[in-house]
Protein backbone atom coordinates (compact mmCIF):
# COMPACT_ATOMS: atom_id res chain seq x y z
CA UNK A 1 0.00 0.00 0.00
CA UNK A 2 1.48 3.66 -1.11
CA UNK A 3 1.80 6.13 1.71
CA UNK A 4 -1.12 7.95 0.13
CA UNK A 5 -3.47 4.95 0.08
CA UNK A 6 -2.48 4.67 3.96
CA UNK A 7 -3.19 8.21 4.38
CA UNK A 8 -6.47 7.87 3.08
CA UNK A 9 -7.09 4.59 4.85
CA UNK A 10 -6.20 6.09 8.22
CA UNK A 11 -8.12 9.06 7.79
CA UNK A 12 -11.55 7.30 6.87
CA UNK A 13 -11.19 5.19 9.89
CA UNK A 14 -10.99 8.01 12.31
CA UNK A 15 -13.92 9.81 10.90
CA UNK A 16 -16.17 6.51 11.06
CA UNK A 17 -14.70 5.89 14.31
CA UNK A 18 -15.83 10.13 15.21
CA UNK A 19 -19.36 9.02 13.81
CA UNK A 20 -19.72 6.15 15.94
CA UNK A 21 -18.73 7.84 19.15
CA UNK A 22 -20.68 10.89 18.71
CA UNK A 23 -23.76 10.40 20.65
CA UNK A 24 -21.45 8.79 23.81
CA UNK A 25 -18.31 7.02 24.39
CA UNK A 26 -20.00 2.66 24.16
CA UNK A 27 -19.32 0.85 21.18
CA UNK A 28 -22.66 -1.45 22.01
CA UNK A 29 -24.95 -1.19 19.33
CA UNK A 30 -26.07 0.96 15.80
CA UNK A 31 -26.34 3.83 18.02
CA UNK A 32 -25.50 5.01 21.03
CA UNK A 33 -27.97 7.85 23.29
CA UNK A 34 -25.80 9.02 26.38
CA UNK A 35 -27.71 10.83 28.38
CA UNK A 36 -26.46 14.32 29.53
CA UNK A 37 -27.29 14.18 32.99
CA UNK A 38 -29.20 11.08 33.99
CA UNK A 39 -26.80 8.23 35.32
CA UNK A 40 -29.29 4.86 35.93
CA UNK A 41 -30.34 4.91 32.35
CA UNK A 42 -28.73 4.32 28.93
CA UNK A 43 -30.39 3.85 24.98
CA UNK A 44 -28.91 2.00 22.56
CA UNK A 45 -30.63 2.70 18.89
CA UNK A 46 -30.44 -0.56 16.46
CA UNK A 47 -32.06 -1.49 13.29
CA UNK A 48 -36.00 -2.12 14.31
CA UNK A 49 -35.59 -2.11 17.95
CA UNK A 50 -33.91 -0.06 20.67
CA UNK A 51 -32.51 -1.42 23.62
CA UNK A 52 -32.84 0.51 26.92
CA UNK A 53 -30.82 -0.39 30.12
CA UNK A 54 -31.38 0.64 33.62
CA UNK A 55 -28.83 0.65 36.06
CA UNK A 56 -29.51 -0.47 39.70
CA UNK A 57 -29.22 2.59 41.77
CA UNK A 58 -28.76 0.69 44.79
CA UNK A 59 -26.05 -2.43 43.37
CA UNK A 60 -23.06 -0.97 41.77
CA UNK A 61 -22.62 -2.14 38.82
CA UNK A 62 -25.69 -4.38 38.43
CA UNK A 63 -28.47 -3.85 36.10
CA UNK A 64 -32.38 -3.32 37.51
CA UNK A 65 -34.10 -4.21 33.99
CA UNK A 66 -33.24 -4.18 30.32
CA UNK A 67 -36.24 -3.20 27.94
CA UNK A 68 -36.31 -4.48 23.88
CA UNK A 69 -38.38 -1.86 22.48
CA UNK A 70 -40.05 -2.40 19.71
CA UNK A 71 -42.53 -0.49 17.25
CA UNK A 72 -45.88 -1.94 16.75
CA UNK A 73 -44.86 -1.97 12.40
CA UNK A 74 -41.66 -3.80 13.64
CA UNK A 75 -42.87 -6.61 15.23
CA UNK A 76 -42.80 -8.94 12.38
CA UNK A 77 -39.60 -8.71 11.67
CA UNK A 78 -37.89 -8.65 14.83
CA UNK A 79 -39.65 -12.05 15.97
CA UNK A 80 -37.01 -14.37 17.32
CA UNK A 81 -34.27 -12.23 16.44
CA UNK A 82 -34.41 -9.78 19.85
CA UNK A 83 -31.61 -9.89 22.13
CA UNK A 84 -32.52 -10.56 25.97
CA UNK A 85 -34.83 -8.39 27.85
CA UNK A 86 -38.26 -7.17 28.38
CA UNK A 87 -39.81 -6.43 24.82
CA UNK A 88 -42.18 -3.58 24.61
CA UNK A 89 -44.41 -2.93 21.41
CA UNK A 90 -44.41 0.90 20.83
CA UNK A 91 -45.91 3.13 21.21
CA UNK A 92 -48.18 2.34 24.51
CA UNK A 93 -52.03 2.08 23.95
CA UNK A 94 -53.52 0.98 27.23
CA UNK A 95 -51.22 1.55 30.48
CA UNK A 96 -51.18 1.52 34.04
CA UNK A 97 -50.06 4.42 35.95
CA UNK A 98 -49.22 4.12 39.07
CA UNK A 99 -47.33 7.30 40.17
CA UNK A 100 -49.33 10.91 39.30
CA UNK A 101 -46.05 12.22 38.43
CA UNK A 102 -45.74 10.13 35.65
CA UNK A 103 -49.31 10.02 35.07
CA UNK A 104 -49.04 14.46 34.18
CA UNK A 105 -45.96 13.45 32.38
CA UNK A 106 -47.68 11.33 29.89
CA UNK A 107 -50.25 14.14 29.94
CA UNK A 108 -47.55 16.93 29.61
CA UNK A 109 -46.47 14.74 26.27
CA UNK A 110 -50.28 14.47 24.79
CA UNK A 111 -50.59 11.02 25.48
CA UNK A 112 -53.27 11.01 28.41
CA UNK A 113 -55.42 9.09 26.38
CA UNK A 114 -53.23 6.46 26.86
CA UNK A 115 -53.41 5.74 30.77
CA UNK A 116 -55.99 3.14 30.74
CA UNK A 117 -55.93 2.98 34.24
CA UNK A 118 -53.99 4.28 37.85
CA UNK A 119 -53.60 3.34 41.16
CA UNK A 120 -53.98 5.69 44.13
CA UNK A 121 -56.49 7.29 42.52
CA UNK A 122 -57.13 9.90 45.18
CA UNK A 123 -53.65 11.01 44.96
CA UNK A 124 -54.13 11.81 41.29
CA UNK A 125 -54.33 15.63 41.19
CA UNK A 126 -55.24 15.71 37.64
CA UNK A 127 -58.16 17.36 35.98
CA UNK A 128 -58.77 15.37 32.93
CA UNK A 129 -57.53 11.77 35.23
CA UNK A 130 -60.15 12.89 37.71
CA UNK A 131 -62.90 13.29 34.97
CA UNK A 132 -61.90 10.16 33.15
CA UNK A 133 -61.72 7.94 36.68
CA UNK A 134 -65.46 8.83 37.25
CA UNK A 135 -66.64 6.96 34.36
CA UNK A 136 -64.21 4.16 33.75
CA UNK A 137 -65.44 0.57 32.87
CA UNK A 138 -62.53 -0.36 32.08
CA UNK A 139 -64.59 -1.03 28.45
CA UNK A 140 -61.98 -0.65 25.45
CA UNK A 141 -64.83 1.76 23.91
CA UNK A 142 -64.69 4.64 26.10
CA UNK A 143 -61.97 6.59 27.19
CA UNK A 144 -62.74 6.37 30.96
CA UNK A 145 -59.69 4.81 33.43
CA UNK A 146 -60.00 1.91 35.90
CA UNK A 147 -59.28 2.43 39.65
CA UNK A 148 -56.98 -0.56 40.07
CA UNK A 149 -56.50 0.59 44.04
CA UNK A 150 -53.41 0.70 46.50
CA UNK A 151 -50.27 0.46 44.52
CA UNK A 152 -48.90 -1.44 46.84
CA UNK A 153 -51.51 -4.04 46.32
CA UNK A 154 -53.22 -3.46 43.52
CA UNK A 155 -56.31 -5.49 41.82
CA UNK A 156 -54.49 -7.13 39.14
CA UNK A 157 -57.27 -8.82 37.48
CA UNK A 158 -58.53 -5.50 36.66
CA UNK A 159 -55.22 -4.81 34.98
CA UNK A 160 -55.32 -8.09 32.92
CA UNK A 161 -59.12 -7.59 32.15
CA UNK A 162 -58.09 -3.97 30.95
CA UNK A 163 -55.81 -5.20 28.64
CA UNK A 164 -53.17 -3.43 29.70
CA UNK A 165 -49.74 -3.07 27.47
CA UNK A 166 -47.71 -1.89 30.22
CA UNK A 167 -47.27 -0.75 34.16
CA UNK A 168 -45.67 2.18 35.42
CA UNK A 169 -44.31 1.53 39.06
CA UNK A 170 -41.42 3.09 41.07
CA UNK A 171 -38.93 0.53 42.46
CA UNK A 172 -37.79 0.02 45.75
CA UNK A 173 -34.52 -1.02 47.28
CA UNK A 174 -35.37 -4.42 49.01
CA UNK A 175 -38.97 -4.59 48.06
CA UNK A 176 -39.47 -8.01 47.49
CA UNK A 177 -40.81 -8.24 44.24
CA UNK A 178 -44.23 -7.26 42.41
CA UNK A 179 -45.89 -10.27 43.35
CA UNK A 180 -48.73 -11.49 40.81
CA UNK A 181 -48.17 -8.20 38.72
CA UNK A 182 -44.66 -10.48 37.48
CA UNK A 183 -46.64 -13.50 36.30
CA UNK A 184 -49.33 -11.60 34.03
CA UNK A 185 -46.74 -11.50 30.95
CA UNK A 186 -47.37 -7.22 31.32
CA UNK A 187 -43.80 -5.65 31.11
CA UNK A 188 -43.63 -3.43 34.19
CA UNK A 189 -41.92 -0.41 33.42
CA UNK A 190 -39.78 0.51 36.74
CA UNK A 191 -39.49 4.69 37.25
CA UNK A 192 -36.67 4.95 38.67
CA UNK A 193 -35.81 8.17 37.93
CA UNK A 194 -36.61 9.28 41.38
CA UNK A 195 -32.78 7.90 42.01
CA UNK A 196 -31.42 9.78 40.29
CA UNK A 197 -29.16 12.89 42.35
CA UNK A 198 -29.81 15.58 40.17
CA UNK A 199 -33.00 17.76 39.41
CA UNK A 200 -31.69 17.46 35.30
CA UNK A 201 -31.14 14.20 35.78
CA UNK A 202 -34.22 13.09 36.76
CA UNK A 203 -36.20 15.59 34.20
CA UNK A 204 -34.17 13.57 31.63
CA UNK A 205 -36.03 10.54 32.46
CA UNK A 206 -38.86 12.07 30.05
CA UNK A 207 -36.54 10.58 26.84
CA UNK A 208 -37.43 7.26 27.78
CA UNK A 209 -40.74 7.77 28.80
CA UNK A 210 -41.54 9.74 25.65
CA UNK A 211 -40.36 6.90 23.14
CA UNK A 212 -42.39 4.90 24.96
CA UNK A 213 -45.39 6.36 24.02
CA UNK A 214 -44.22 8.02 20.74
CA UNK A 215 -43.49 11.22 21.47
CA UNK A 216 -40.08 11.04 21.44
CA UNK A 217 -39.74 14.32 19.44
CA UNK A 218 -42.38 16.01 22.16
CA UNK A 219 -40.17 15.05 24.87
CA UNK A 220 -36.34 16.43 23.60
CA UNK A 221 -38.24 19.29 23.35
CA UNK A 222 -39.54 19.93 26.10
CA UNK A 223 -36.25 18.59 27.96
CA UNK A 224 -34.83 21.28 25.80
CA UNK A 225 -36.69 23.89 27.27
CA UNK A 226 -36.31 22.81 31.19
CA UNK A 227 -32.49 22.33 30.89
CA UNK A 228 -31.87 26.09 29.24
CA UNK A 229 -34.21 28.01 31.76
CA UNK A 230 -32.71 25.93 34.69
CA UNK A 231 -29.19 26.70 33.78
CA UNK A 232 -30.45 30.60 32.95
CA UNK A 233 -31.95 30.14 36.59
CA UNK A 234 -28.84 29.27 38.09
CA UNK A 235 -26.55 31.51 36.76
CA UNK A 236 -28.81 34.33 37.70
CA UNK A 237 -28.90 32.97 41.22
CA UNK A 238 -25.10 32.72 41.31
CA UNK A 239 -25.22 36.60 41.11
CA UNK A 240 -27.22 37.48 43.48
CA UNK A 241 -26.08 39.94 46.17
CA UNK A 242 -28.08 38.75 48.80
CA UNK A 243 -28.80 34.96 50.07
CA UNK A 244 -31.02 33.99 52.89
CA UNK A 245 -30.58 30.40 55.15
CA UNK A 246 -33.19 27.73 54.71
CA UNK A 247 -35.10 25.49 57.23
CA UNK A 248 -36.95 22.61 55.19
CA UNK A 249 -39.85 20.46 56.25
CA UNK A 250 -41.07 19.80 59.78
CA UNK A 251 -41.27 17.06 62.57
CA UNK A 252 -43.21 13.69 61.27
CA UNK A 253 -43.42 12.09 64.31
CA UNK A 254 -40.39 11.84 66.96
CA UNK A 255 -38.33 12.65 63.87
CA UNK A 256 -37.16 15.76 61.58
CA UNK A 257 -36.61 14.13 57.83
CA UNK A 258 -34.23 16.85 55.91
CA UNK A 259 -32.90 16.53 52.29
CA UNK A 260 -29.04 15.05 52.57
CA UNK A 261 -26.94 17.51 50.87
CA UNK A 262 -26.24 15.32 47.60
CA UNK A 263 -29.77 14.44 47.31
CA UNK A 264 -31.70 16.27 44.49
CA UNK A 265 -33.61 18.31 46.29
CA UNK A 266 -30.50 19.38 48.56
CA UNK A 267 -28.67 19.76 45.28
CA UNK A 268 -31.70 22.47 44.21
CA UNK A 269 -30.79 24.10 47.07
CA UNK A 270 -27.36 24.26 46.22
CA UNK A 271 -28.33 25.46 42.57
CA UNK A 272 -30.61 27.99 43.78
CA UNK A 273 -27.66 30.04 45.48
CA UNK A 274 -29.19 29.54 49.16
CA UNK A 275 -27.15 28.34 52.52
CA UNK A 276 -28.13 25.51 53.82
CA UNK A 277 -26.74 24.06 56.41
CA UNK A 278 -26.58 20.19 55.02
CA UNK A 279 -24.94 21.17 51.77
CA UNK A 280 -21.65 19.50 51.92
CA UNK A 281 -23.43 15.96 53.45
CA UNK A 282 -22.51 13.50 51.27
CA UNK A 283 -26.14 12.00 51.56
CA UNK A 284 -28.34 10.82 48.66
CA UNK A 285 -31.52 10.54 50.47
CA UNK A 286 -33.63 11.95 53.58
CA UNK A 287 -31.74 12.19 56.58
CA UNK A 288 -33.78 11.35 59.87
CA UNK A 289 -32.55 14.22 62.55
CA UNK A 290 -33.75 14.76 66.25
CA UNK A 291 -35.71 18.40 66.84
CA UNK A 292 -32.60 19.15 68.56
CA UNK A 293 -30.11 18.38 65.88
CA UNK A 294 -32.44 20.62 63.85
CA UNK A 295 -32.55 23.58 66.38
CA UNK A 296 -29.02 23.95 66.60
CA UNK A 297 -28.23 23.70 62.78
CA UNK A 298 -31.05 25.39 61.35
CA UNK A 299 -32.97 26.76 63.97
CA UNK A 300 -31.39 30.36 63.06
CA UNK A 301 -32.34 30.41 59.41
CA UNK A 302 -33.88 32.79 57.55
CA UNK A 303 -36.84 31.37 55.78
CA UNK A 304 -38.99 28.08 56.64
CA UNK A 305 -40.38 26.41 53.67
CA UNK A 306 -42.73 22.85 53.88
CA UNK A 307 -45.77 21.27 52.15
CA UNK A 308 -48.70 20.13 53.74
CA UNK A 309 -52.04 19.55 52.84
CA UNK A 310 -55.66 20.92 53.92
CA UNK A 311 -54.87 24.23 56.37
CA UNK A 312 -51.92 25.33 57.59
CA UNK A 313 -51.01 28.24 59.90
CA UNK A 314 -48.95 29.16 62.38
CA UNK A 315 -51.93 28.06 64.89
CA UNK A 316 -51.84 24.48 63.22
CA UNK A 317 -48.23 24.70 63.76
CA UNK A 318 -48.30 25.27 67.55
CA UNK A 319 -50.76 22.15 67.77
CA UNK A 320 -48.61 19.96 65.74
CA UNK A 321 -45.47 20.74 67.96
CA UNK A 322 -44.80 23.76 70.56
CA UNK A 323 -41.14 23.41 70.22
CA UNK A 324 -41.43 25.46 66.94
CA UNK A 325 -41.98 28.47 68.65
CA UNK A 326 -38.27 28.74 69.32
CA UNK A 327 -37.54 28.68 65.34
CA UNK A 328 -36.32 32.36 64.04
CA UNK A 329 -38.40 31.64 61.19
CA UNK A 330 -41.39 31.30 63.17
CA UNK A 331 -41.00 34.50 65.41
CA UNK A 332 -40.53 36.47 62.07
CA UNK A 333 -43.22 35.19 60.40
CA UNK A 334 -40.83 33.57 57.02
CA UNK A 335 -42.91 30.64 57.09
CA UNK A 336 -43.87 29.24 53.07
CA UNK A 337 -45.67 26.44 52.60
CA UNK A 338 -46.83 24.47 49.56
CA UNK A 339 -50.91 22.94 49.75
CA UNK A 340 -49.91 19.83 47.92
CA UNK A 341 -53.74 18.54 47.70
CA UNK A 342 -54.52 22.24 46.12
CA UNK A 343 -51.06 22.77 43.87
CA UNK A 344 -49.74 20.12 41.64
CA UNK A 345 -46.67 20.13 42.97
CA UNK A 346 -45.69 16.44 42.83
CA UNK A 347 -47.03 16.17 39.58
CA UNK A 348 -44.89 18.38 38.00
CA UNK A 349 -41.68 19.44 39.86
CA UNK A 350 -40.01 16.08 38.72
CA UNK A 351 -40.50 17.13 34.97
CA UNK A 352 -40.15 21.27 35.73
CA UNK A 353 -37.42 21.56 37.87
CA UNK A 354 -36.96 24.88 36.64
CA UNK A 355 -40.66 26.07 37.71
CA UNK A 356 -39.24 24.92 41.17
CA UNK A 357 -35.70 26.32 41.17
CA UNK A 358 -37.83 30.33 40.43
CA UNK A 359 -39.88 29.87 43.54
CA UNK A 360 -36.55 28.68 45.83
CA UNK A 361 -34.64 31.58 43.85
CA UNK A 362 -37.18 33.81 44.84
CA UNK A 363 -37.77 32.95 48.40
CA UNK A 364 -33.57 32.77 48.77
CA UNK A 365 -32.66 35.88 46.89
CA UNK A 366 -35.55 38.29 46.98
CA UNK A 367 -33.40 41.44 45.62
CA UNK A 368 -33.42 39.44 42.48
CA UNK A 369 -37.18 39.81 42.35
CA UNK A 370 -38.10 36.75 40.25
CA UNK A 371 -41.74 37.38 40.51
CA UNK A 372 -45.11 35.55 41.38
CA UNK A 373 -43.89 32.39 43.22
CA UNK A 374 -45.66 29.39 41.48
CA UNK A 375 -45.63 26.62 44.12
CA UNK A 376 -45.60 28.96 47.97
CA UNK A 377 -47.45 30.83 49.80
CA UNK A 378 -46.85 32.59 53.02
CA UNK A 379 -47.98 31.37 56.05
Amino acid sequence: MDRISYLLLAITVLFLSACRNAGGNSPAGDSDSTFRYAKHIRMEHHDHYTVVTLADPWKSGRTLHTYILVSHTDSARTAGRLPKGTTVYIPLRRAAVFTAAHANLIEMLHSGGAIAAVADAEYMHIPDIQRRLSHGSGSLKDDGIVDVGNSMRPDVEKIIGLRADAVFLSPFENSGGYGKLENINIPIIECADYMEDGALGRAEWMKFYGMLFGRESEADSLFHVVEENYLKLKEEASHAKRSLSLLPDRKTGSVWYVPGGQSSVGLLYKDAGGRYALSSDNHTGSLPLSFETVLSKMGNADIWIMSYNGTMDRKNLMAEYSGYAVLKPFKTGNIYGCPVDKVPYFEEVSWRPDWLLGDLIQLLHPDLNKGKLRYYRKI
